[in-house]
């Protein structure tokens, strides 16, 4: 009898790794799929598509819920979203996390704006993000300037609505001044 159970329990592990093993097959597959958009090595083709190898983890690990839950939308990354099993979420933003930040090509130069003192006091004093008051601020620094106004517009029309910091912020600017701090951070 001692043996059955001990056999049985030898069995149930055996397949819970194998369960395992196929769910972490699954994140690295999810995972590349990723690379058709955003670049596989590189910065995507398109600057309208924001670069993650290398950003905040906790920040992949929060917009991926967002696009899962519905509260950030946009139909492709939702659907990728929703392809992620909802437990390996953290282990898939920690693979795009540890990947090197790519270099954007055209984005140096833009003066420093005198207003973009205040995005530091989140995403840090090289924007390269990290532990922020509401959650983890994402990395500024190097991202394309079409993408970073796209997103300032949107926290300012109230349409990502996740972070009221950032929506306060965002609607105290005007466009001009938001296009003059997306211009330096591209350039970092």
């Amino acid at each position: 009898m001692r043996m059955a159970w001990v056999a049985c329990l030898v069995l149930s592990l055996m397949g819970l790794a194998e369960k395992v093993a196929l769910a972490a097959d699954a994140v690295e597959q999810v995972v590349a799929t990723c690379w058709d958009c955003h670049g596989a090595g590189r910065a995507p083709n398109d600057p309208t598509i924001p670069v993650i190898q290398g950003q905040q983890a906790g920040y992949l690990e929060k917009q991926l819920h967002d696009f899962r839950s519905g509260q950030r939308e946009d139909q492709i990354m939702s659907s990728m979203a929703e392809s992620l099993p909802a437990n390996q979420t953290a282990r898939a933003a920690a693979m795009i996390a540890a990947m090197n930040w790519p270099k954007i090509e055209g984005g140096a130069g833009a003066p420093e704006p005198d207003s973009v003192v205040a995005c530091q006091s989140c995403h840090g004093a090289d924007f390269a993000g990290g532990p922020g008051p509401e959650g983890v601020a994402p990395r500024l620094g190097g991202q394309f300037a079409v993408y970073l106004e796209a997103q300032m517009s949107a926290f300012a029309r109230g349409e990502r609505a996740s972070a009221t910091t950032m929506t306060a912020m965002m609607k105290a600017l005007d466009v001009a001044e938001r296009a003059k701090i997306a211009k330096y951070l591209a350039g970092l």
